[in-house]
């Protein structure tokens, strides 16, 4: 049986830009949910449904991702930031905090240096990156070409889901967010094949622009929640060369980059609460880890500080 999730989806709308959102409801403090590149908020289903008991929850698709379209070809941050307060002002919105996953710790941090008496607080949700410093394009270009999607993976949705699947959440059990997801994420053609949403093209904007945005954690005043993980990818399949690759990238890529990151929080980042979520990868915690990412975010939220 397929659990029905309860939120209301609308848009927000201009010359330029339309914007999907989810309203998840709830009552009190505004939290805001902004995905990693390439996914939709339909992704934080479960934990949108369980905070949304403790705070009003909306996530959005940021232009180009799900629903939300652009006639623009601007991906640059201070465009993101726009669509944000876009968001918040067609919403009448005057305060939020804001969860921003992946890529979406970029926003986050746009946002509360220009914006900063619109913040309450802000959750770096695996975000703790900065993607300009030269570690997220050593662990792109490290990732073998023949691990990502060709046409025989786009060659169906089946095939489609199939690679998803292993390659980003192998460790999960596949469930309705993350079917929800993928269909929000793809338009399937008449043949039975598939193109992605975003586009390749747009994808590859969207991370030229991420790695040439330098964060600057000093001018971030709002009191901040850091959540890692203890690693970043799950193997997607058990062969030994697999597994072995999987832990170099771990190792001498991902972990050193890691530990730099969580460095520099701790210095610039003025009120920064860092944590280690239990289970899970960059992707999988999400899930692995839902019951203490639920606890850890409305007791950060709920809290004086």
């Amino acid at each position: 049986m397929r659990w029905e999730y309860k939120y209301k989806e609308a848009f927000v709308e201009t010359d330029h830009v339309k914007l999907q959102y989810l309203d998840w409801g709830g009552h009190g403090q505004v939290l805001i949910l902004i995905c990693g590149a390439g996914d939709t908020p339909f992704l934080f289903e479960n934990l949108a449904e369980s905070l949304s008991a403790h705070f009003r929850v909306i996530g959005y698709s940021r232009r180009n991702h799900g629903k939300s379209k652009s006639r623009e070809d601007k991906y640059d941050n201070d465009t993101l930031v726009a669509d944000l307060k876009l968001l918040l002002d067609t919403l009448k919105i005057d305060k939020a905090n804001f969860l921003g996953w992946s890529l979406g710790g970029n926003e986050i941090s746009g946002f509360a240096v220009k914006y900063p008496d619109r913040i309450v607080k802000l959750i770096y949700f695996e975000s703790g990156y900065d993607l300009a410093d030269g570690g997220f394009a050593k662990l792109v270009s490290n990732i073998p070409r023949s691990y990502l999607p060709d046409n025989s993976v786009t060659i169906s949705l089946d095939k489609y889901r199939e690679w998803y699947h292993h390659f980003w959440f192998a460790d999960v059990k596949w469930n309705n967010a993350l079917e929800d997801n993928l269909r929000a994420s793809v338009k399937v053609n008449a043949d039975g094949s598939i193109e992605t949403i975003p586009s390749n093209d747009v994808f590859r904007s969207i991370l030229s622009e991420a790695i040439n945005c330098q964060r600057s954690y000093q001018k971030i005043q709002a009191p901040s929640l850091v959540i890692y993980t203890k690693s970043f990818f799950y193997p997607p399949d058990d062969k030994p060369s697999t597994k072995k690759l999987y832990d170099s990238i771990e190792n001498n890529i991902v972990s050193p980059w890691r530990i730099a990151n969580r460095k520099r929080i701790e210095t610039e980042l003025q009120n920064a609460t860092i944590v280690d979520a239990p289970k899970g990868t960059h992707t999988s915690f999400l899930f692995l880890s839902n019951d203490y990412l639920v606890k850890t975010i409305k007791n950060f939220i709920d809290s004086a500080k």
